[in-house]
């Protein structure tokens, strides 16, 4: 059986990117010859809208004279199908999604809801819950390594892509339980460094609290199942089986630079933070048991309007053609973001395998 790679781009500050370089990434896993799952769990949906055409989103979203009608019919039509049953006071997920391809970007996508911003409250009262050995709320929290396990079973995927809101909150939480690993998209400003740290500081506590919880629910389990290691497998435990949440490091979104006489000029306020990503970054290592090392996945420019472009015509950087309104010296800023985002995702393929 061919084993499944899950992958988050995660940061608790918005504005990174991160949802452009998320959905570029997957397309590039694609255009590999890889199955990928794109999951959207983001409340705002830009990943939706991104990926998919009008047509698609309307048949999700809108298929309903009735508003209201439209709203529920598309909850099951969206990653809210998956937590039906958990509102409903089930330990399980309805693994049974239709996802809808982009042809684009070449992937599956696993629609967002506004609506998962209801799920939040559901993960925070089974986070609490699992701290206390109630197995059932330790299942909950482990949807993610449910689906994964689910696709896995299935033969469906390579890869599944996991694109996260800007949070620290426990459904995000959730989601870094079921991956393999995640990157963290920053741009080089004063407010993302200081995002950064708090992500380091925020994986120090988180590890030390799940692998309390991790423990205390297996030894429950313990006490009156012989197969502990079958009633886990589905949900693809951190510390467990050789599966271990991995840092891949981080990006940075590059600022406008003016020129002067042809030169790029550095401004100050933006360059003296470049540095300092580094150190936060092995913080953010350490806590996960890593051996300190380069973390730098890349630099990711500044492409002023082609993701507008992008989100227009639904397309991936790299396939923005003539016929999407790239005109002129256009083309050559398309080759240069695209062959810059490719390098990213090289080394992010490589750091997952």
């Amino acid at each position: 059986m061919n084993q499944i790679k899950t992958l988050s781009f995660f940061n608790n500050k918005g504005g990174v990117g991160k949802t452009t370089l998320s959905t570029n990434i997957a397309s590039d896993f694609a255009d590999r010859g890889h199955r990928v799952l794109y999951v959207d769990c983001d409340p705002q949906c830009n990943a939706t809208q991104l990926m998919l055409t009008e047509e698609q989103t309307a048949a999700i979203y809108d298929s309903r004279v009735d508003p209201a009608d439209s709203t529920k019919e598309s909850l099951s039509h969206s990653i809210y199908k998956l937590f039906i049953p958990l509102r409903e006071g089930e330990p399980t997920i309805d693994t049974e999604i239709t996802p809808v391809h982009s042809d684009r970007f070449g992937v599956d996508v696993l629609p967002g809801h506004p609506s998962l911003s209801q799920i939040e409250d559901v993960m925070s009262e089974a986070w609490q819950t699992a701290l206390s050995k109630q197995t059932a709320a330790f299942r909950r929290v482990h949807w993610a390594g449910q689906l994964a396990t689910a696709m896995e079973d299935e033969g469906r995927y390579d890869y599944i892509f996991f694109d996260v809101g800007p949070s620290l909150g426990p459904f995000n939480r959730t989601v870094l339980l079921g991956c393999d690993a995640f990157v963290t998209p920053t741009s080089t400003d004063l407010f993302s460094y200081h995002a950064f740290g708090n992500l380091a500081r925020w994986f120090e506590s988180w590890t030390v609290d799940y692998s309390e919880m991790s423990e205390g629910n297996l030894n429950a389990w313990r006490t009156y199942s012989s197969n502990v290691d079958e009633k886990s497998r589905s949900l693809r435990l951190q510390g467990h089986n050789g599966k271990q949440l991995k840092y891949l490091g981080y990006t940075t979104l590059e600022y406008v630079k003016k020129k002067s006489s042809g030169q790029e000029q550095l401004i100050g306020a933006f360059e003296r933070f470049r540095g300092r990503f580094a150190d936060e970054a092995r913080r953010i290592a350490t806590s996960l048991g890593q051996p300190e090392e380069e973390f730098l996945l890349g630099i990711v420019p500044h492409m002023y309007s082609m993701p507008a472009t992008s989100q227009d015509v639904h397309a991936p950087i790299a396939k923005l053609q003539s016929s999407d309104g790239i005109k002129g010296s256009q083309h050559g800023q398309r080759d240069s973001y695209a062959a810059k985002i490719s390098a990213v995702a090289d080394n992010v393929y490589s750091r997952l395998q």
